[in-house]
């Protein structure tokens, strides 16, 4: 869609003229890549105190350095083998520290079977983490691609992050157990069509439709939506 292309071209021109400034600076994109995980640390304190606003905060600076790396990595013309394995390191370490950052806020602030549910939830989710690239990665070792599913990791940070801002951390593990379980079932489906020589039919089932694109836009939108006002369908915990 037009309007979405445009802001990614003024976010990504706003993420080039930092990058140029780090380079400038000197600052190794190493550090920058290791800089990442540091920030996203600091969402344990605001979770502790259960300011969820402020987590997301934090997740947003975090997500900040895990978008400049790899623009001062090709600004700089200093990609290199090691970095593009330790950003893919970093990412899976972010990714667990943000969902440890939600058990912590679970464990203090719920009881009884509000917080056993939740806790099931957020096991379910972080399965789903843990395992989504992986088959990905597994599959491709077998078929050329496997770029199906909806909540990979852009997407699931997002979600973390507004679902923090509007107080509603409960909705974002509703859907993030949903969705992570959903993506690994099928790219396990799509996998085993195309082991089998057959051809998914459409887009839909298997959720192959690309970023930037009106059918992506729209569950994005959807899903902002219910982050949200969810906590009108679903209650928060008390």
């Amino acid at each position: 869609m037009a309007l979405s292309k445009f802001v990614a071209g003024v976010f990504g021109f706003a993420r080039d003229s930092i990058a140029r400034g780090i380079i400038r600076v000197g600052i190794p994109v190493n550090a920058v890549t290791l800089t990442g995980p540091v920030v996203v640390s600091l969402i344990f304190m605001p979770m502790y105190f259960g300011t969820q606003w402020l987590a997301g905060l934090v997740l947003i600076a975090a997500g900040a350095f895990d978008m400049l790396d790899g623009a001062v990595a090709r600004i700089s013309r200093g990609s290199t083998k090691f970095g593009g394995f330790l950003d893919s390191v970093t990412d899976r370490y972010t990714d667990f520290l943000m969902l440890f950052g939600i058990l912590m806020y679970l464990l203090r602030f719920l009881q009884g079977p509000e917080r056993l549910l939740y806790l099931v939830l957020w096991g379910v989710t972080t399965a789903g983490t843990a395992t989504t690239s992986y088959i990905r990665a597994r599959a491709e070792n077998e078929i050329p691609e496997c770029k199906v599913g909806f909540m990979e990791r852009a997407e699931r940070t997002v979600t973390i992050i507004i679902g923090l801002l509007a107080g509603n951390v409960h909705i974002t593990l509703w859907l993030l157990a949903f969705f992570s379980t959903l993506i690994g079932i099928q790219r396990i489906l799509y996998t085993r069509l195309i082991m089998e020589n057959r051809e998914p039919k459409g887009q839909f089932w298997y959720w192959r439709y690309p970023r930037l694109t009106a059918p992506h836009f729209t569950l994005c939108a959807a899903l902002i939506l219910f982050l949200i006002i969810g906590h009108l369908v679903i209650p928060r915990p008390s």
